[in-house]
């Protein structure tokens, strides 16, 4: 993609400054003369209105670069705490996934919901250390939220699908 500097872009803006000066020049023979305070004003309001249409867009190109990067950044991370889980041996089989969120403003936390269920409350503590402990490796203000549950009959499910 190429790069467009700015001096391109208002060089395609210009010709749209032109215009006041242009209609003012053709005016009727019978209408009285108008003050030239007026002229400049409207010169004025469209350069106005040209530099906050120019502001308005540099803005939202900056608020979408910024969410896509962010948003590049929580698929990394998500990444790497998945296959943290999968690497696991005591949680390998149990439907539990990380889905990390963050927020546009600059100095938000990461967010981190663990879901899914497991059979007891000790393999709860050690999925949400280990989400913890990797969170905070990549992202050290990480906040990890516990959305597990304890399902006993999880248990008699994961020994059939390894047994198989």
């Amino acid at each position: 993609m190429q790069r467009v500097h700015i001096r391109h872009r208002l060089t395609v803006l210009l010709p749209i400054l032109a215009v006041p000066v242009a209609t003012s020049a053709q005016t009727a023979a019978d209408a009285p003369p108008q003050a030239r305070s007026t002229d400049w004003g409207n010169g004025v309001a469209i350069v106005a209105v040209i530099l906050l249409l120019l502001i308005a867009i540099g803005v939202a190109v900056k608020l979408y670069d910024v969410t896509s990067r962010r948003a590049e950044e929580n698929a990394a991370l998500q990444s790497s705490l998945s296959d943290a889980l999968l690497l696991e041996r005591s949680i390998v089989g149990l439907p539990v996934a990380p889905f990390v969120s963050q927020s546009v403003w600059p100095h938000s936390s990461v967010v981190i919901a663990v879901r899914g269920s497991v059979p007891t409350q000790e393999l709860r503590d050690a999925v949400m250390q280990l989400v913890e402990r990797e969170a905070f490796r990549r992202h050290p203000g990480a906040r990890a939220e516990d959305q597990l549950q304890v399902d006993p009959r999880i248990r008699l499910d994961r020994t059939r699908s390894t047994a198989r």
